[in-house]
């Protein structure tokens, strides 16, 4: 799990170039994640090793559910999924395209992703 083409590069394929742990598995592809380095930031990863694979992360806070983002059959980010209220949008999710968040795209979030959500937080108590 290494973000901005560590994948591709082979550093993560070693437990030392990975910046992430697993602390929760959700079945068999949603994995709650958190940083070595419990001072970096929460940001997750813009890549996965998995396809498919859905990531979560939780405040550190313990204030609840941060943020969930979702990866395609090429382990690059499809979206990411806000809980938290900014700019007045509620829970919302932003599709990514090209290794990046689409500029100006928030939308209300689906029933796969309210499912996905309740999951998380239903495990995770």
């Amino acid at each position: 799990m290494g973000g901005n083409g560590s994948f591709f590069s082979g550093i993560t394929n070693f437990e030392d170039g990975r910046t992430y742990k697993t602390i929760l598995s959700i079945g068999d592809n949603i994995k709650i994640l958190e940083t070595k380095n419990p001072h970096n930031s929460l940001k997750l990863p813009e890549e996965s090793h998995t396809p498919n694979r859905t990531y979560a992360t939780f405040y550190r806070n313990g204030k609840g559910l941060k943020e969930i983002a979702e990866y395609g059959p090429d382990g690059k980010r499809i979206n990411s999924i806000h809980l938290q209220d900014h700019k007045g949008l509620g829970p919302h999710w932003h599709p990514w395209k090209d290794g990046g968040q689409v500029e100006n795209a928030a939308y209300d979030l689906t029933d796969r992703m309210k499912s996905i959500i309740n999951k998380i937080i239903n495990v995770k108590k």
